[in-house]
């Protein structure tokens, strides 16, 4: 009953609060993905787009995918979604409203934008090892920080803070880029993979570094520049929007009427320090140029470590990803090995709205792994969408700091992946690659508000000429390292359930309906093993099922910060035609 009433009284409060107080609150709650949005400015209320709305939302109440409930618990439950999903339907057609006449930036179109830095990746494909096939592999790193983190106009990613920016108070340790290069031997080509200490990066940062690698690339046989974050809640922002709120929402908008019809060439507000982000690309370049210059032969080792006692999932249908995969590789030449480790586990020790800078947990496993065994890491995340930590086996006293807790925690980790006695399977010299472009429809209006604003980066389209209905341009891949392992690379944060199954089904799903797609396991084969790299060359924000996209108010967060209710489904489609493409 207190639902209920709660949600009598949100009803009430959209009406009387109004729009831009909704607007405020709505990203003072977000964690943030990115996009760059850009409908023509239309300073004059378009009428005809909001009637639109009203017709859409007056008939879209339909019973087709409801059931009849067959207890009391059921039946409130149907009714409070029945009655969330009203306030969700005015809070869309409210936002729709606005985004139709708020001064925006412009939209690239869709049937003209070409992403000119796109790696498709390799051409042939093969079975087994080609003839005298040996892996070689080379490491880079180097730390992003500039010195200036302190000076009060660098930002700290992971939720937005309100009425006061998060201005960087802290450094606690170290934010750094990591990069490997790989290639098999085959003559098809090196793979680039590089991970940075941030909250996340957008597909346009990551063509921007590729294009300063264009000629390096060329001329050392580059297929592939792959570019991940390990989205620490505790970084310095290089998403955009964790920046001054009050700024950007009253002082973008004028910003682009005068570039748009005065010829001005005003700076958008957003998170960002230029200089951090000009220091981001170079370091990023320097560090990938590192690992391809220092490449040597070698063998390549996998296993895994089970660490699901350390794993705490905060939302259905609890599928959890608990290994930390390790691929370990060994020169021959007695040199310094390197570990590349996947972990499904989110950075969030120092909690989401902290001004202290750290790297998080993946820093003390290095710290460890370095001094025990002296090898190079890199940590790549996996399907973390609403993974966390969970410290209670590590039985820490109650006033530890949240630096020592996470100091204990990626020491647990790393000692646990040291002395794990799972043996481990050599990986047989063979690198499959291949990349795909694809679009994910912005229904989600709250990010297509921070678009239009200019505070946010990824690549957005237009698809109409009003305007109205944007998607994100971004991509997906397939990697294969042996004949064994299945890696698909995702832009944004998966929900574990889409590539190991487990969905939700009709039963038991939000919406009451299925969520009609294999899992990626399932389409990639149950002879391979899947893993998953999350957060690569994107973030479109949380990738949930379609039947799982919730309620605003359902106490979850993860839809406020998704890109929309069909990311499951048109990533889905996206690797089910690259696959079709490979095999």
């Amino acid at each position: 009953m207190k639902k209920i009433i709660s949600l009598i009284l949100s009803v009430v409060m959209v009406f009387s609060v109004g729009t831009a107080a909704f607007g405020v609150e709505a990203f003072a709650e977000a964690e943030t993905p990115e996009t760059v949005v850009t409908p023509e400015v239309n300073v004059n209320i378009d009428i005809e787009a909001i009637m639109d709305e009203l017709e859409f939302f007056v008939g879209s109440f339909g019973f087709d995918s409801m059931k009849f409930p067959t207890s009391g618990e059921q039946f409130t439950d149907m009714l409070l979604k029945f009655l969330y999903g009203i306030v969700d339907k005015l809070i869309d057609v409210v936002l729709k409203a606005i985004n139709a006449v708020v001064p925006s930036i412009d939209f690239a179109d869709k049937d003209t934008y070409v992403n000119e830095q796109f790696y498709p990746g390799m051409d042939v494909y093969l079975e087994t090892p080609a003839q005298g096939a040996v892996w070689s592999l080379g490491y880079g790193s180097a730390s992003i920080q500039t010195g200036n983190e302190l000076d009060g106009n660098h930002y700290v990613g992971g939720s937005l803070s309100f009425p006061d920016p998060k201005s960087a108070t802290a450094i606690y340790d170290d934010q750094r880029v990591r990069c490997v290069a790989l290639n098999d031997g085959s003559g098809r080509g090196t793979v680039v993979i590089a991970v940075v200490d941030a909250f996340g990066i957008s597909n346009t940062d990551v063509a921007g570094i590729r294009a300063q690698l264009e000629d390096f690339a060329k001329a050392n046989d580059i297929v592939g520049i792959n570019i991940s974050v390990l989205h620490q809640h505790s970084c310095v922002d290089t998403f955009g929007m964790n920046g001054d709120l009050l700024k950007m929402v009253f002082t973008n908008p004028a910003a682009n009427i005068a570039n748009k019809y005065f010829g001005a060439d005003v700076k958008l507000l957003d998170g960002r320090n230029p200089e951090f982000m000009e220091n981001l690309y170079n370091v990023t370049e320097g560090a990938i140029k590192q690992a391809v210059d220092s490449m040597k032969a070698g063998k390549m080792y996998y296993s895994s470590t089970d660490v699901e006692d350390l794993i705490r999932e905060k939302r259905d249908p609890y599928v959890v990803d608990s290994d930390l995969h390790r691929f370990r590789f060994v020169p021959f030449d007695g040199s310094k090995e390197t570990w590349i480790v996947n972990s499904s586990i989110h950075c969030v020790g120092n909690g989401a709205a902290g001004t202290e800078i750290t790297g998080d947990y993946p820093y003390y496993m290095e710290q460890v792994i370095n001094e025990r065994e002296n090898a190079n890491f890199m940590m790549i995340l996996g399907a973390e969408l609403a993974l966390s930590s969970d410290y209670s086996p590590l039985e820490l006293p109650e006033d530890t700091s949240s630096i020592d807790g996470i100091n204990a925690y990626g020491t647990e980790l790393a000692t646990r992946l040291i002395e794990d006695s799972t043996p481990e399977v050599e990986v047989a010299p063979l690198l499959n690659y291949k990349m795909t472009q694809y679009y994910v429809p912005v229904t989600n209006q709250i990010l297509l508000f921070a678009g239009k604003l200019g505070a946010i980066s990824n690549t957005v389209v237009a698809i109409d000429e009003s305007d109205r209905r944007a998607e994100i341009l971004t991509e997906i891949g397939y990697l294969e390292l042996g004949t064994d392992l299945a890696i698909v690379l995702v832009p944004g944060e998966l929900e574990a359930a889409i590539a190991f199954g487990g969905c939700l089904g009709a039963e038991d799903s939000w919406t009451y309906a299925d969520f009609d797609y294999p899992s990626m396991q399932e389409v990639v084969g149950e002879d391979k093993k899947l893993i998953v790299f999350g957060l690569m060359n994107d973030q479109v924000g949380y990738i949930l099922p379609d039947n799982e996209f919730k309620s605003l108010l359902a106490g979850e967060n993860e839809e406020i910060v998704a890109s929309g209710n069909q990311a499951g489904s048109s990533t889905m489609e996206a690797f089910i035609a690259l696959m079709d493409s490979i095999k």
